[in-house]
């Protein structure tokens, strides 16, 4: 109840403020929440011994507010609804949700390089949460958004038809760089997976559901990156969003290329390809302090270890 007479108390001191004193309206957008974010960070850390971002889905109610409030100050119409509804949109957010989604609460990533079980873990996850009353969903993250359909119709333009292949690839059949712009393929995938956290993620975490991310944003990073790719800036862009709850599953570079030999279709990566793979996966969770399990072991161990990490997260709900 503060927070909605908060909301409503800025929109009209930036309504007033608009129209009487002549000065550009992106000072009031933007001057109020950021004052608003220093005192609270200020509070959260120093007064009450909390999170100091804990109050963001506030700063935020605030900037709505402050929009709506130099869109009143318009003088048509449109505008006017428009400065309605975000004031409106800062009254009635829920700043919970909103919390849960930019703390990805709820988000439980699985990455590794191939044949480590990532889907199989993920399924056996979300069976398990299911059977201590959590609604969770699987969102696999090598089903691109709109890449392959792009790729489809590049080849569809330059050669009349897309063949589907019908058996098993050679050994050491890895993607080609079949175009001179090949060179952008990494950075369109992961403007492919960002969308696909926002669009298909976020909503679940919105409705206080557990996500079990199958591979993540930054496994094309890895991937391309093996393949020689231009790779470069990806790193930092790829790890923005930073999941609490991640594991890295790993095997022997010759263990994976013995497990996807025996799928019925799957490119056919080198034991060298997997190796650069397992040094950056490495690297990621020793950075985000995810725990390496080792899938190379009777799958009960496994899921033991996997069941004594998740349940550690499950007590602080």
């Amino acid at each position: 109840m503060k927070m909605k007479i908060t909301v409503i108390l800025f929109s009209i001191l930036t309504l007033i403020l608009c129209r009487y004193i002549p000065v550009s309206r992106l000072l009031w957008i933007f001057a109020f929440p950021g004052i608003f974010c220093i005192i609270t960070t200020y509070n959260n850390k120093f007064r009450r011994k909390i999170s100091y971002y804990n109050d963001f889905p506030n700063v935020l109610r605030v900037f709505f507010a402050c929009l709506g409030g130099t869109l009143l100050e318009a003088y048509n119409v449109f505008d006017v609804i428009m400065g309605l509804l975000f004031i409106l949109l800062g009254i009635f957010a829920n700043d919970e949700p909103m919390r849960r989604v930019y703390r990805n609460k709820g988000v439980i990533v699985l990455s590794g390089i191939d044949g480590t079980g990532k889907s199989t873990h993920a399924q056996r996850i979300h069976e398990w949460l299911g059977q201590n009353g959590i609604p969770s969903k699987i969102i696999p993250f090598h089903h691109y958004l709109f890449l392959d359909h792009l790729s489809k119709v590049r080849i569809k333009i330059k050669r009349g038809k897309v063949e589907k292949p019908q058996r098993k690839p050679p050994p050491g059949w890895v993607p080609a760089k079949t175009s001179k712009f090949s060179f952008i393929r990494p950075y369109l995938a992961t403007l492919d997976n960002f969308l696909l956290y926002l669009f298909r993620v976020v909503p679940i975490i919105w409705k206080g559901e557990y996500v079990i991310c199958d591979r993540f944003i930054w496994d094309n990073y890895v991937k391309h990156k093996a393949l020689g790719y231009n790779t470069r800036f990806l790193f930092g862009l790829v790890t923005f969003i930073k999941p609490k709850i991640g594991i890295i599953f790993d095997v022997p570079p010759e263990t994976a290329v013995e497990r996807v030999r025996q799928r019925d279709f799957h490119y056919q990566y080198t034991k060298e390809h997997y190796e650069i793979e397992r040094k950056e996966f490495k690297k990621i969770g020793k950075q985000l302090g995810y725990p390496i399990i080792n899938t190379n072991q009777p799958i009960e161990k496994t899921w033991e270890q996997i069941e004594n990490y998740l349940s550690s997260f499950l007590k602080k709900r």
